[in-house]
């Protein structure tokens, strides 16, 4: 189904791909096999998709985002409730989600963020641009504003800010972030103006710049006990 003008969808269950180039509004529920669009969409309810998302115009739904493949969003995206996709999540625009975020095969985003709720993924979480996550972050991999500085840009302080624990299975790096809320890793990397005022867990190794503000000491875990902070 294509869209090139000004058009409205009451709520369907289409076995096509919504593709709109120009104005959609959407009532109720919608469920479809793909979603792009590059104008200006509008929806009341959740909107399902069993295949990709994409956007790169202007973007809101009152309700929440399910997607059985990629999301990929480039222009001003909010979506009101949670976000939930199988495949990879990336954001280079303005996206805003009035709940949690789960993205099972990675998170990359560059634009800026902000998450009402947690930040979660089965890979790697790789952050740079700006975002605030109200909640927790938990993945396989998370690594936080080291593009950004290996790139040579100009950054303010604190362009990320985690108001929650960040948990990750395996590394951890995170650079010029404010952690309201405990950092538990394997390979744990504290940089440069990062600021964490929970306590910082490591299970081999840990390094820590001179420029960051711990709250506590470093504590180093075995899996043993990694297990037991997870319950």
């Amino acid at each position: 189904m294509k869209i090139s003008g000004s058009g409205k969808l009451s709520e369907m269950n289409i076995k096509d791909n919504i593709v709109a180039s120009g104005s959609v509004k959407m009532d109720g529920n919608i469920e479809c096999l793909g979603f792009r669009s590059s104008g200006s969409a509008r929806g009341e309810g959740n909107l399902t998709v069993h295949g990709d998302v994409k956007s790169s115009g202007s973007f809101r739904i009152l309700g929440a985002l399910y997607g059985d493949g990629n999301a990929k969003f480039s222009g001003l995206t909010t979506i009101g409730k949670e976000i939930d996709v199988k495949g990879v999540l990336e954001n280079s625009g303005s996206l805003r989600a009035g709940d949690k975020v789960d993205a099972h095969k990675g998170v990359r985003f560059s634009g800026s963020t902000k998450v009402d709720g947690g930040l979660n993924s089965d890979e790697t979480i790789e952050i740079d641009g700006s975002i605030t996550v109200r909640e927790g972050i938990k993945a396989n991999n998370v690594f936080i504003g080291t593009q950004t500085l290996f790139g040579g840009k100009k950054i303010s302080k604190h362009p990320y800010k985690v108001f929650g624990n960040i948990f990750a299975s395996n590394d951890i790096e995170i650079i010029n972030t404010f952690v309201q809320g405990d950092v538990r890793g394997r390979y744990v990397k504290i940089g440069k103006r990062t600021e964490i005022t929970g306590k910082v867990y490591y299970i081999d190794t840990i390094e820590i710049d001179a420029k960051a503000n711990l709250a506590q000491a470093p504590i180093q875990i075995s899996e043993i006990s990694e297990n037991k902070l997870q319950k």
